[in-house]
């Protein structure tokens, strides 16, 4: 076993010959989010694959150049000023042509003397802008990768981020997406040819997430169902808990709320409301949601906006059939194979699909089962990385350079 951990790497690398990689990302940890995960699991996976990979990940404060982390190899932090995207205005236009020169050769010096000619942006947004110009310029290849609300909210940007995102995305050589419906987006924003675009859906630990131990005891023997967000107006929370407390709903199960975020007290008050707030657990915000989803009978996901969210393949992961609206996996699997699928904004149809759910137990074990082997099939992070490994080597492949 030892050597075949050991000799994975080099057999990978001789397989797929790719980099040196400069990912981006908004956000990093200690922060959490589904960016976080996507970077961190790009960041780690390409780097124990033999890639030499480099993060770079904005910073908010206006340190000076590029800072190496002192707690991470290869992880570096910046601060671009990118104001002329959220402001038109002449002293923003005037802070930009003054910095912009410094800046594009900074972060040039800064790739020459690693090697790098590939960079993938996860998220991009407006602090981008240096390497689309490196981009245009052909100093470098270039990835786009969009996860949900930098392409969903693009008509609600402002006008000149708008003009850039557009720019950006036709100047990619690839676009990633994880979600089809992010696509038709890109399509939509472009409206016309576009360039490559490569659907590579996202992906769960399977080592880390896994079903309870037989063994194991819940300590509530009601039905339970489970939620995981960061309660953003998207997700719905406040949908679920009306869906909760509809008659069909058995007066002896319990709903676990895991998250905060912006609507956590207004969720809360919509249980006391209601009068199921003695049902209705809310935990907060938790490092490791797997004792939770352990505890739990039935994962629900009522958001109207998504790309394709990690919690729910995450539940699929520990054995837990799903009630969802149609993103990521539960719009990517034939319906009730793994769960069930509803229409965004129905608490009332939410609610039926959840009793049904929960008052048919073998239906639903044998969903979860399938939802588990889903997740470890066609959902793990060796698919997921060798769907990078692949895309980069093209890439590297083909002659940007001259």
């Amino acid at each position: 076993m030892t050597d075949t951990v050991r000799n994975e790497p080099a057999d990978r690398r001789q397989k797929y010959p790719a980099g040196p990689v400069l990912l981006v990302t908004p956000w990093y940890r200690p922060l959490v989010g589904g960016v976080v995960e996507v970077a961190d699991r790009l960041f780690r996976s390409l780097s124990a694959s033999g890639v030499d990979t480099h993060l770079l990940v904005k910073e908010e404060t206006a340190r000076v150049g590029i800072q190496p982390d002192p707690h991470t190899e290869n992880l570096w932090r910046f601060h671009i000023r990118s104001y002329v995207f959220n402001r038109l205005t002449v002293r923003a236009v005037a802070a930009t042509i003054r910095y912009a020169p410094s800046t594009v050769r900074q972060i040039r010096r800064f790739l020459v003397e690693r090697g790098v000619h590939t960079v993938l942006l996860i998220y991009p947004t407006g602090e981008v802008w240096p390497f689309w110009i490196l981009r245009r310029l052909g100093c470098i290849r270039l990835i786009v990768s969009l996860h949900g609300n930098d392409t969903t909210h693009h008509v609600t940007n402002p006008a000149p981020y708008r003009w850039f995102f557009r720019h950006l995305l036709q100047s990619a050589d690839v676009i990633t997406v994880c979600g089809e419906g992010l696509a038709r987006e890109v399509q939509t924003i472009l409206q016309g040819p576009t360039p490559p675009i490569r659907l590579i859906p996202n992906c769960v630990d399977t080592r880390r997430f896994v079903p309870p131990m037989q063994d194991s005891v819940r300590t509530d023997s009601r039905p339970t169902f489970v939620h995981v967000s960061n309660f953003a107006p998207k997700k719905r929370t406040m949908d679920i808990v009306k869906a909760f407390a509809q008659p069909v709903i058995p007066r002896n199960s319990r709903l676990l709320m895991v998250g905060d975020g912006p609507d956590f007290e207004e969720t809360k008050r919509c249980a006391r409301e209601l009068a199921v707030a003695n049902r209705v657990e809310f935990v907060g915000s938790q490092t490791d949601v797997r004792p939770y989803l352990w505890q739990a009978d039935v994962f629900v996901l009522a958001s109207d906006d998504e790309g394709a969210p990690l919690a729910l393949l995450e539940a699929m992961a520990c054995g837990l059939p799903y009630v969802s609206t149609a993103w990521g996996a539960a719009a990517m699997l034939p319906p009730g194979e793994c769960g069930l699928v509803v229409p965004p904004r129905a608490p009332e149809v939410l609610a039926a699909a959840m009793a049904d759910m929960i008052n048919d137990p073998e239906r639903r074990h044998a969903m979860g089962a399938r939802a588990q082997q889903r997740a470890e099939k066609d959902f793990g992070e060796e698919s997921y990385l060798e769907a990078h490994l692949q895309l980069i080597q093209h890439l590297e492949q083909r002659d940007f350079l001259g």
